[in-house]
């Protein structure tokens, strides 16, 4: 396991307080100032070890406390004892973080033991080691509540991570299947157009050639037109299984809008509101609304001008594609595989679609869709 630098520099704080706090324990000792030194090195030697103890946690205890049994051996054990006790109950607290408690704490008495030893058989009153010894007891204690509490974060962290992935595999789920939707409409609807077309073409190809070869290039535009759709959808359903193609978004409306004259009635865009983020699912949902409404006015509606207007709401997103044709029948609009693939669409992003007669006679589509990110 690698340390970050920003991780050594707090390890060696942390070693560098711990000598400091050690030092302070000198402070008022009758000793002689020879003693003094060797005590105040001796606390380095016990600190020193702790820089490594993201790494080698274990054998930085057991140093310190060999470290720990050596300094009993000394005459000046009684002036060693801070230092070292400091060291040893960080490197124990250290150690009651490690996943395995039991064998955490295996290793800390193994690692006490013999200098606790020693401390006993020189001590005239054990009480003293029996009471450092609790102090070590709860160092090792709030080491492990420390482990515990990292456990739970990690594993909520995990648990995010997870239901985050979950999410987006669901909405790549989501978008595939509006892209198979739009590649059944695409291919439902030319099919229809075509064999409408080669109708027509079929009934005045003896009395009307001209009209006859009219119906003709209106067969082959549907036809190239159908074509590109088609090769555009399987090219993003394939793409998840290489570099992911750049969704469609509502920075592309102005050009779908464009493009539609071309070979259909006029049609404008316009926006409303302030522009600002939005769910990206949403925004290929009102964007293939969008291709579907002109769509449907340049084949079927029998209009001079279609009019998009995007409103840019606080909580919401609301598209109105409205033409100038014949508008839905008496009954109602017949609900077919555009409108159906359109509804289906907005309900993956929590949106709606309203169905109506526009200012000017014409059919009118409103689609709503929420503008943050659903969960």
């Amino acid at each position: 396991m690698t340390t970050s630098p920003r991780h050594r520099r707090g390890d060696l704080l942390l070693a560098l307080a711990i000598w400091l706090l050690g030092l302070a324990t000198l402070l008022g000792h009758p000793a002689s100032g020879r003693d003094q030194l060797a005590a105040a090195v001796f606390g380095l030697a016990c600190a020193v070890p702790l820089v490594g103890r993201r790494r080698y946690a274990v054998p930085a205890m057991v140093l310190i406390g060999l470290l720990g049994l050596v300094g009993q051996l000394t005459p000046i054990a009684a002036l060693l004892d801070g230092p070292f006790l400091l060291a040893f109950a960080t490197a124990v607290g250290i150690v009651g973080a490690l996943e395995r408690p039991w064998r955490a704490a295996g290793w800390a008495v193994a690692a006490g033991v013999p200098a606790f030893a020693a401390a006993w058989w020189k001590a005239d009153e054990p009480g003293g080691v029996i009471s450092t010894i609790g102090w070590l007891a709860l160092a090792f204690a709030v080491g492990r509540a420390i482990g515990i509490r990292r456990s739970l974060l990690q594993a909520r962290a995990d648990a995010d991570h997870a239901a985050h992935q979950a999410a987006i595999e669901r909405r790549v789920a989501d978008e595939r299947a509006a892209i198979a939707r739009d590649l059944h409409d695409v291919i439902a609807q030319s099919i229809e157009s075509v064999s409408m077309q080669a109708t027509v073409g079929l009934h005045l190809y003896d009395d009307r050639p001209a009209a006859a070869r009219e119906a003709l290039e209106q067969i082959r535009t549907a036809s190239v037109g159908a074509s590109r759709e088609i090769r555009e959808l399987l090219g993003l359903l394939r793409s998840s299984e290489r570099e992911p193609a750049r969704p469609a978004s509502l920075d592309d409306l102005a050009a779908l809008v464009a493009a539609s004259a071309v070979d259909g009635p006029v049609a404008t865009l316009e926006i409303t509101g302030t522009p600002g983020g939005y769910d990206p699912l949403a925004g290929l949902t009102l964007v293939r609304v969008t291709q579907e409404a002109l769509t449907n006015a340049r084949r079927h509606a029998q209009a001079d001008h279609v009019r998009v207007v995007l409103d840019w709401q606080p909580d919401r997103l609301t598209l109105s594609v409205a033409d100038d044709g014949a508008g839905p029948p008496a009954g109602g609009p017949v609900e077919g595989y555009g409108l159906r693939g359109m509804r289906e669409r907005l309900d993956l992003v929590g949106g709606t679609l309203d169905v109506g007669t526009g200012p000017g006679g014409g059919l009118r589509l409103t689609a709503t869709v929420p503008r943050e990110d659903r969960p």
